[in-house]
């Protein structure tokens, strides 16, 4: 077996001879050894450093010892696997634990994150409770101020119909200024006056009136405060219409006629008022038919007679002022029925208000009686023009038709 045959051979025949003695040299070998265990120490950072390590220390050991070379190379290298294990193990012990610290790392920071998170959403909350008891004291204020305020309006409202109601008995039962409505109607000789028993639709009026101001007060609409003001707008019309009708009286009683007509005249614009307004808020959708019917038809009763009120107190101003003949009396009172239920057929028609024309029906009816009592002929005319007029209000045009398309 030659040299270049022998595997453990560490130089071939072209080598310098001096650099072989230099490379198999003791120091060199001593060098090379002193590697190899150092290789071997530091096996934990890096595995295959360590074993080339144990591989040129067997080999330099091998070389230098010629007594035994089989057992002389084989221990070191299984000492080198030993320790490359044990460093193997290390290290995979030394991950398994970095893996445990990592993971308890984790585990640590996402409880101390959860708790920062708790402790972060603890405070929105105990903000967000205490905004909601600030709103709903908030709330609490508002609709105890709002009980206020229409407490407040509800009261004027009563006292101002207490007083209208109490001043018309009080005139009517003791004559005040020493006279009567129906003492100062027959003063004058006016055809368009009404008989005395139509002015009993006051007393339902003033029934209507109270029946309007309780679904008013409890539930009723345009409940929406004026301003600063401590009332709605539909209170402050009706408590100006209970002053005016007062006054109206109190002017009627003592024969101021011209102000006693501009006072009435602007009294029934004010009842109208007040009927549209509240005739607007009673068609919103959500209420029920009886309550919107009680919204509008009593306010519909007062402005409706409110306007027949107003001609007799212009007509009667003129016939106290002036000589007016026969005739041309009843040619007016043909002309102001005729008008009256002309504007009953328009408000059932278009305005779906059936109640202005029962009441227009009601005052024509008493004027032709009125009429009938010393002018026979023009009491029938009036009277058969009345129910005539009150067919065409209340037929039901829109299920019958004259005339076929």
């Amino acid at each position: 077996m030659t040299d270049k045959d022998n595997p453990r051979r560490l130089w071939t025949d072209e080598e310098d001879p001096v650099e072989r003695a230099k490379r198999t040299s003791p120091a060199m070998q001593g060098s090379q050894s002193a590697s190899g265990s150092s290789s071997a120490a530091r096996g934990s950072r890096n595995e295959s450093s360590a074993s080339s390590g144990a591989l040129a220390s067997n080999s330099s050991t091998s070389k230098s010892s010629t007594s035994n070379s089989s057992s002389s190379g084989s221990s070191p290298s299984g000492a080198a696997a030993t320790q490359s294990d044990d460093s193997s193990k290390k290290a995979s012990t030394g991950k398994t634990s970095a893996d445990e610290t990592t993971n308890t790392g984790k585990s640590r920071s996402d409880r101390s994150g959860n708790e920062a998170v708790q402790g972060s959403s603890q405070p929105q909350n105990q903000a967000q409770d205490q905004q909601q008891k600030q709103g709903q004291s908030e709330k609490e204020q508002e609709s105890s101020k709002g009980r206020g305020w229409k407490l407040f309006e509800d009261i004027l409202l009563w006292v101002a119909w207490v007083a209208m109601v109490g001043f018309n008995g009080y005139a009517e039962v003791y004559h005040f200024n020493g006279t009567t409505v129906g003492g100062l109607a027959r003063k004058v000789d006016l055809w368009i006056m009404p008989a005395g028993y139509v002015f009993a639709i006051w007393g339902v009026i003033y029934i209507a009136l109270a029946i309007w101001l309780f679904r008013f007060c409890l539930a009723g609409p345009s409940r929406k405060r004026l301003g600063f003001l401590p009332f709605t707008l539909s209170g402050l019309l009706f408590v100006a219409t209970c002053c005016l009708n007062i006054a109206w009286l109190a002017l009627w009683h003592m024969e101021r006629n011209f102000w006693a007509l501009v006072i009435i005249l602007i009294l029934t614009v004010l009842a109208w008022m007040l009927y549209a307004l509240v005739r607007r808020d009673a068609t919103k959708a959500g209420t029920p038919t009886a309550a919107k019917a009680l919204d509008w038809i009593p306010l519909s009763i007062y402005a409706s007679w409110l306007s027949v009120a107003t001609l007799v107190n212009a007509g009667y101003m003129v016939v106290a002022g002036h000589k007016v003949g026969n005739a041309v009396q009843g040619f007016a009172a043909i002309i102001l029925v005729g008008a009256l239920l002309a504007v009953a057929y328009l408000m059932n028609r278009h305005g779906k208000d059936w109640v202005f024309g029962l009441v227009v029906i009601w005052a024509c009816l008493g004027i032709g009686i009125r009429i009938f009592s010393f002018a026979a002929a023009m009491g029938v005319l009036i009277i058969a023009l009345t129910a005539v007029g009150a067919f065409l209000v209340y037929f039901p045009w829109s299920k019958f038709r004259l005339v076929r398309r």
